[in-house]
């Protein structure tokens, strides 16, 4: 009714000859989300226009004229055109503005498929497709149209999401809804999906939280899902950013819920494979190593992780992920980043149609178009088994102000679109060889194809490659370079970012920021070889996986922000421990606890079938000399070990209460701090707090953060033989804060340790505490601040101290 309502409105205000008329939204592609296919009829037809456009014009990308001609009635049907993307203009009549956009792209299915082609999207189409009353331009079938343009894409994998308690709002009742429409219209179009979910109804936890804690549930459902969606899906996900915003819970509360739905995938499709929800943050953060101290590695078969920060940090996160990866034995597993997008464009630029929703400038979208192929090529090099580019359908973050999406509103594709589409169909059947040298300011990457031919993409350096996220940035300047290759054996045969094919006939070639790519090449050698992605194994079966540990703790612990360790308030603390037997079979076992004293464990625990004991224990820490200790609980049943429980305890309480403390009264003085934000940062002393003051501003971008330095006063202000560091602090808006961090930043060319506390609006008292192993004397500066979701923020800190042992 709305759409009918606004078309009647659009044609009524043209006939009164009141406005101009937007030209992308009165000239119709006949493709699918204005997305040709090579040897498709390129028609555009006009809708509800009077006084139609006497000529029109035809531009490539570059805003070259490419074609002209005079309108020809209801219908324009150009001539066939190369590969590309391209904006069509309509001049006279009533008058027009803007232009249609679309991509002319090979068609997929004319090419061999390939199951294990590394590049692939993040579709999201369950979510972000839905009927939206918001959006008069949004058409009626976008589950088609999003499903039919993923397929144009040549993409093989999408991911996609659900919401548990949607479709299983009470317990054995299931309605899959559109979820299943979605995965059957992909699955049409020869798509498999990574399928992901979480939202845990409320009847399969205790009331609060986020993660279920029924694990019987848990795993029916996991079960159930794997059974309707056979053959749709070709990995399940549990869970989204668990270390982040969608769960409130401790890491081995997450452990123990992946650990059941994994049983339950397996159990509804022996065959399927498994990935660990992926984690938000990197570097990865100690919840992570928390996770797979509980064991969580022999439940999962694919490592999995997000990231929206700029190219030139992709070597360093590897190297973080592959450390932890090392140090909790699960090296080898392959690498998937499910979620992988730009912020570098900033903030939307144009305002839409949509009150209130901004949207990119075709400057912008050039960005994301050049971003995107860089991005994955690069990832592909450093040896990332898969990754999913963020996100193909429109949707907006930041009150409508970042623009996402490979499609516009109106559902028709953008540059970035045609930029993906060219990357499979010049790459998507090539093994990556490494990095050849090139020339000066250009990047060059060599690929073998199936016949042993190579192929070099190759890019002029840009912004994108060099430097952090800030506003401002454009796509205008092409960073033209000229290099030389070596002699080749004749012409050779290009392609440009778009898929328009070109012919090289000189020694030269001109280079710019948008990656291109040659055929043929001969006579270069790879400087940097790609790291070879492993190949998918079943992770070794030692422990009977199926009797799970959970546990339930009193208010005598008390999690910390990171969700990776509990401070104890009592000698002795209360807790309840879950035995669940997640088989057909009944187990009987022993049960043993470390790290300190615990009393109520019986000699022996019998679970049945698919149920669960329960013990109420209590534990006393015994902690080592930097206050700290391991509850950790293991298992045999039946003769075999289980895969245990592990909470990490720091006694910050016993800490702070007993350690020698140095307050650090120079951190009051606004001059010993410098400004380090990326928004306009004031610093002061607040006399009626008795703090100093951090105020920050922001422009319009995403990656919002505030985090002043302060340099150490070195010898007085050494951190040596310090166990951790106290501090009081409150923030104007708690609820706008993504994350609060204590960054201990050591030396040149070290890592910087980060030390996770909770914000609050009023005074809270925070203590961190170093990790085994830190050696707290190489600390130079301190930095302590936010993430922010809002456009401003205020953190206020006093009475900072260092805590030494007593």
């Amino acid at each position: 009714m709305i759409m009918m309502k606004y078309l009647f409105l659009f044609c009524m205000t043209l006939a009164a000859g009141a406005a101009v008329v937007d030209t992308s939204e009165s000239l119709v592609a006949a493709a699918p989300g204005a997305a040709f296919v090579q040897g498709e009829k390129l028609k555009f037809s006009l809708k509800c226009v009077e006084s139609p456009p006497r000529t029109w014009t035809l531009r490539n990308w570059r805003d070259e004229v490419v074609r002209q001609g005079t309108w020809p009635g209801k219908e324009l049907v150009l001539a066939p055109l190369p590969n590309g993307y391209y904006k069509l203009e309509l001049i006279g009549g009533g008058g027009f503005t803007g232009s249609r956009g679309f991509a002319v792209v090979s068609d997929p299915g004319k090419r061999p498929a390939n199951p294990d082609m590394f590049f692939a999207l993040d579709s999201a189409q369950s979510w972000l497709a839905r009927p939206d009353a918001e959006n008069p331009r949004q058409p009626g079938n976008a589950f088609e149209i999003v499903s039919e343009v993923a397929r144009r894409s040549g993409a093989g994998m999408v991911r996609d999401r659900m919401s548990w308690a949607e479709v299983n709002p009470a317990r054995n009742r299931y309605v899959w809804t559109y979820y299943k429409t979605n995965a059957e219209l992909l699955k049409e179009r020869g798509i498999r999906l990574s399928g992901m979910y979480h939202d845990s109804p409320g009847w399969c936890r205790n009331g609060k939280g986020l993660l279920p804690t029924n694990l019987l549930d848990t795993y029916v459902f996991a079960k159930n899902a794997a059974e309707a969606f056979r053959g749709c899906m070709a990995n399940w996900e549990f869970w989204n950013e668990q270390d982040h915003g969608f769960g409130q819970e401790s890491a081995w509360d997450y452990a123990a819920a992946l650990k059941a739905a994994s049983l339950g995938f397996k159990a509804g499709e022996p065959e399927a494979t498994v990935a660990i929800g992926g984690f938000a943050i990197t570097p990865v953060l100690p919840y992570a190593d928390v996770v797979m101290k509980n064991g969580a590695g022999c439940y999962f078969d694919i490592f999995n992780i997000h990231t929206y920060r700029p190219l030139r940090d992709f070597p360093e996160i590897l190297t973080d992920i592959r450390a932890h990866m090392e140090r909790c034995g699960i090296a080898g597993r392959p690498i998937w980043f499910t979620e992988n997008g730009s912020g570098m464009e900033g903030a939307g630029r144009e305002e839409s149609f949509m009150p209130g929703i901004r949207q990119h400038s075709f400057d912008q979208e050039l960005l994301i178009a050049e971003y995107l192929p860089k991005m994955m090529i690069s990832m592909q090099m450093l040896g990332v088994s898969r990754d999913f580019f963020f996100v193909l359908p429109p949707y907006s973050e930041n009150g409508g102000n970042k623009d996402w999406g490979l499609m516009r509103r109106d559902y028709t594709v953008k540059p970035g679109f045609a930029a993906f589409a060219t990357l499979v169909d010049q790459l998507g059947d090539a093994i990556p060889e490494g990095e050849a040298d090139v020339g000066d300011g250009v990047k060059g990457y060599l690929y073998r194809h199936r016949n042993g031919s190579r192929t070099l993409v190759y890019w002029s350096i840009s912004e994108l490659d060099t430097e952090p996220v800030r506003p401002g940035l454009s796509a205008a300047d092409p960073k033209l370079r000229r290099i030389v290759l070596p002699p080749q054996e004749g012409p050779l045969c290009g392609t440009d970012l778009f898929g328009t094919p070109f012919e090289m006939k000189e020694e030269a070639l001109t280079v710019s920021r948008f990656p291109s790519f040659l055929h043929g090449v001969t006579g270069l050698t790879v400087i940097d070889r790609a790291i070879l992605p492993p190949v998918a194994r079943d992770p070794e079966a030692g422990e009977d996986r199926t009797v799970v540990f959970r546990t339930e703790l009193s208010e005598d612990f008390l999690l910390s922000s990171g969700k990776d360790y509990v401070d104890i308030r009592q000698p002795e603390a209360r807790f309840k421990l879950e035995i669940w037997n997640l088989s057909g079979k009944p187990k009987k076992g022993t049960i043993t606890v470390s790290g300190g004293d615990c009393t109520g464990i019986p000699p022996s625990v019998s679970v049945p079938p698919f149920g669960k004991a329960e013990l109420a224990l209590r534990f006393s820490p015994a902690y080592d000399g930097a206050f700290k200790t391991v509850l950790a609980v293991g298992g045999v049943f039946n003769g075999r070990r289980v895969t245990p429980l592990v909470v990490p305890v720091q006694g910050l309480q016993a800490m702070a209460g007993s350690g020698r403390k140095l307050e650090i009264t120079a951190m009051l003085d606004p001059v010993n701090w410098r400004k380090n934000a990326s928004g306009e940062m004031q610093i002061a002393y607040d006399e009626m707090e008795e703090a100093i003051r951090f105020h920050t501003v922001f422009p319009a971008i995403e990656d919002r953060w505030s985090y002043p330095e302060y340099e150490l006063q070195l010898p007085q202000e050494s951190l040596k033989g310090a166990l951790g560091i106290a501090l009081e602090a409150k923030v104007s808006s708690p609820a706008a804060v993504r994350q609060m961090l204590v960054m201990a930043v050591p030396g040149e060319g070290e890592r910087d340790l980060y030390l996770r506390v909770a914000p609050d609006g009023e005074w809270e008292k925070l203590t961190v505490q170093f990790p085994a192993g830190f050696e707290p004397d190489r600390i130079r500066r301190l930095r302590i601040g936010v993430n922010s979701a809002a456009g401003e923020i205020t953190v206020w800190l006093r009475k900072i101290r260092f805590v030494y042992a007593p």
